[in-house]
């Protein structure tokens, strides 16, 4: 559907961006160009950044996200982590991706972005977003997202 926000970036980006690298994700998103996707571990992870779950709260209200049901972004992960064919510890991203039809990380984890362009997982595989001049990518897989 759009894209995914790692735990490890997520502070870095919202309520306030704070590495300009990653302005526009936080630009894309509040204009309602991009919708974050989260769901299962990933929105554990989330509850625990305080300041961030307050701010997703408000990015939910106003529809720029897209919540994948817990319950299948779980199922795949137990599916991935009995598989045991992920790198990373976070076969939960990969379950999200797969089940939310989302190709498009921002993440700072080297193993998770393996996991993530590996065509074994995701097929089509991912991209990952880490700098500014992915911007591209941003408008690569976020079309037709705008207006809800």
């Amino acid at each position: 559907m759009c894209l995914i926000i790692d735990v490890n970036i997520a502070p870095q980006i919202f309520p306030e961006v704070k590495l300009p690298d990653f302005k526009p994700i936080y630009d894309a998103i509040s204009k309602k160009r991009a919708r974050l996707v989260y769901g299962g571990q990933l929105t554990k992870e989330y509850e625990k950044l305080h300041i961030f779950w307050e701010y997703l709260d408000e990015l939910d209200r106003a529809g720029k996200t897209r919540q994948v049901p817990d319950e299948e972004v779980d199922s795949k992960t137990q599916e991935l982590n009995t598989a045991g064919r992920c790198m990373s510890n976070d076969a939960h991203i990969i379950a999200l991706a797969l089940i939310g039809k989302v190709r498009l990380l921002c993440s700072s984890d080297e193993d998770l972005e393996k996991d993530f362009t590996n065509r074994e997982l995701l097929n089509p595989r991912g991209k990952v977003f880490k700098y500014k001049r992915h911007s591209k990518l941003i408008w690569e897989h976020c079309k037709g997202v705008s207006g809800g």
